[in-house]
């Protein structure tokens, strides 16, 4: 007698036949938004590190160009700082016979003058002049210039000089006012060295003109705004008998 043989669960008999066992599904170990999300990560740490690396070169240069510029300047020497603007007024600096001055050269008669061109408001030539009652001897009358009525004067008084044809004019501004004083031409601006000053003459305008350089192989007085206008202005005392 021979024995049965025990049939396995997964061996096929006549009554059962093999079937195929479904092949099981692999899953990705790395999935395609993890790989997107890794890379973009991997490239801002790469941006982050160069940029780090460009701030420390830019740090090493500038340590370099600061070091080169210690080592061309002298131990002890400080940069040179500009000049400070000279605020003298003309008398101080025609007294010191130091700087220079711009001036503005001008004829009355045969003599020449100059003043300190920062001190006139503009030269033209002279409008009508309207005489006005009771008006002080060095006075001429009064004109308008832009507008603003303006007191004229004849240079006598404040210059010893007469003026001839009396065609131009300086406008000076005092204070609120407008003060002009007749003149025969203007020749030209120009600096002038004080240290080539000389004292004027005795014969020349008291406190007015401060000295007298040589223009054009003609002396040239040179002379005080603010003097010349307090001398336009100022009313004669009457001799004493």
């Amino acid at each position: 007698m021979t024995g049965k043989r025990k049939v396995r669960a997964s061996e096929p008999t006549p009554s059962r036949p093999m079937t195929a066992v479904p092949a099981v599904r692999r899953r990705h170990a790395a999935p395609l938004v993890l790989a997107r999300a890794l890379a973009a990560s991997r490239a801002a740490e790469a941006a982050v590190d160069a940029a780090r690396a460009a701030a420390a070169q830019a740090e090493v240069a500038e340590a370099e160009a600061a070091l080169a510029e210690r080592v061309m300047t002298p131990l002890g020497c400080a940069p040179e700082a500009e000049p400070a603007p000279d605020t003298r007024s003309l008398r101080e600096k025609a007294r010191a016979r130091d700087g220079v001055a711009e001036v503005l050269i001008f004829r009355i008669g045969a003599e020449r003058f100059g003043i300190e061109l920062a001190a006139v408001e503009e030269a033209i030539d002279l409008p009508p002049v309207q005489h006005v009652p009771e008006m002080p001897g060095a006075m001429l009358g009064v004109t308008t210039v832009r507008g603003s009525l303006t007191s004229v004067y004849a240079p006598l008084q404040a210059l010893g000089a007469a003026h001839a044809s009396g065609a131009c004019a300086l406008v000076f501004r005092r204070r609120r006012s407008r003060l002009a004083l007749v003149i025969d031409d203007v020749d030209d601006a120009r600096p002038v060295d004080l240290a080539h000053l000389r004292d004027a003459p005795s014969t020349a305008a008291a406190g007015v003109v401060i000295g007298v350089v040589r223009h054009d192989d003609v002396l040239c007085s040179i002379i005080d705004a603010d003097a010349l206008l307090a001398a336009c202005q100022a009313t004669p005392q009457p001799e004493s008998a």
